[in-house]
């Protein structure tokens, strides 16, 4: 993958009752726009910085107009820090569409959007949402947050974890202080994870409960628009399974890629070039390039 060379500007945008939120455009060089913009939706925790620059830099390369953002309560956003409910999350998703549509530069007409990890079961939930959207890409991604938490809890943890979640929400309707607990703690990481994440990281207790009822999943049904895949089949976070129960749901048109190598964190890096390679041409097809 080539260096990022794209053209970005920083800008923020309103969600919610008035929230701010902190975003970024990767801008088509100059002759070259096609017009076409894609928003994407980032994982669990993470920050703008860290949308795999190299794809966006790519679809810029070749006349996108991309548009990615820090959700509530992360990186420059206001909102409660380490707070993750999806429903908010599917909101800024939805809020993003629409501002990236209003863009002089950008046909409203032909609108994608990405999402990887946990921000792929973001992205579909939002072009639920949304009609703006003609097209959808999504790599690993979660797409049954309570499988999810199955899958990487032993089941005692699991419900304990519920529990106390649930009792947290409890204390915060009582006005007793926030409890927050330790990313490892909330997503048990694998090794790849664990290398991965080297700086302690925090979130609301409570946002094992609104994971646990986020479920992309059961809407699949009735995402009509053309929708994309990639899969992990050695993937140790998020079982590959959550990719391809999501492709079987899917009305179509649909396309589905599982790579045999690598791991969950692998699209940001050494899969990058190849994850482009499927991202790009889908675009191209269903938005117009």
């Amino acid at each position: 993958m080539a260096k990022v060379v794209s053209r970005t500007e920083d800008t923020t945008f309103l969600t919610g009752l008035g929230i701010r939120l902190a975003a970024r455009y990767f801008l088509p060089p100059e002759g070259r726009q096609r017009r076409a913009g894609i928003v994407f939706c980032h994982g669990f925790g993470g920050l703008k910085e860290v949308t795999p620059p190299g794809l966006a830099d790519r679809l810029a390369q070749d006349g996108y107009l991309v548009l990615t953002f820090d959700y509530r309560g992360f990186g420059g956003s206001e909102g409660l820090r380490g707070h993750i409910a999806p429903t908010e999350q599917v909101e800024d998703a939805v809020s993003a569409i629409e501002l990236l549509s209003r863009r002089p530069d950008v046909d409203p007409h032909r609108i994608g959007i990405y999402g990887n990890s946990f921000g792929g079961g973001i992205a579909l939930l939002a072009a639920r949402r949304d009609p703006r959207p003609r097209a959808a890409f999504v790599t690993v991604p979660v797409t049954s947050g309570d499988g999810w938490l199955r899958s990487i809890h032993r089941y005692h943890e699991y419900i304990a974890l519920k529990e106390r979640a649930l009792a947290a929400i409890g204390a915060k309707a009582a006005g007793e202080p926030i409890e927050m607990i330790d990313r490892f703690e909330l997503i048990p990481p694998d090794p790849h994870s664990r290398a991965r994440h080297v700086t302690r990281q925090t979130f609301t207790l409570e946002t094992f409960h609104h994971v646990s009822v986020h479920e992309p999943l059961a809407e699949a049904h009735a995402i009509a628009i053309p929708t994309g895949v990639i899969g992990i089949r050695g993937d140790l976070l998020v079982p590959v399974e959550q990719a391809t129960s999501l492709y079987e749901r899917l009305p179509g048109p649909k396309r589905l890629h599982l790579f045999d190598r690598g791991n969950h964190h692998s699209v940001y890096s050494e899969l990058l070039p190849d994850v482009a390679d499927q991202v790009l041409p889908w675009f191209d097809q269903h938005l117009g390039g």
